[in-house]
């Protein structure tokens, strides 16, 4: 017969962690360019306005609306909408 080992339980932690875990909150990313919406309300509008304008790829996160840095998960200049107005 094995020898029993007895191990004390740690004590329960009664005070809150001093850092909590980071939250990531969307920002409205992946929104259309025009109305700033995740869903546009009138999408044939904001689609006749899109061709009317002049668009060019967002620098920063060079067109796929994702934050590079890693801080945030769209992009903070185009707020995932991958194009800026020219």
């Amino acid at each position: 017969m094995p020898a029993k080992l007895d191990v004390p339980h740690p004590a329960p932690v009664s005070a809150r962690p001093v850092f909590s875990a980071p939250v990531r909150l969307s920002r409205g990313g992946g929104s259309c360019p025009v109305c700033g919406e995740r869903r546009c309300g009138d999408a044939a509008a904001c689609a006749t306005e899109y061709a009317n304008r002049s668009w060019v790829e967002c620098a920063d996160c060079g067109g796929s609306g994702f934050d590079t840095l890693g801080f945030d998960i769209w992009c903070r200049v185009c707020v995932g909408a991958r194009v800026l107005e020219v």
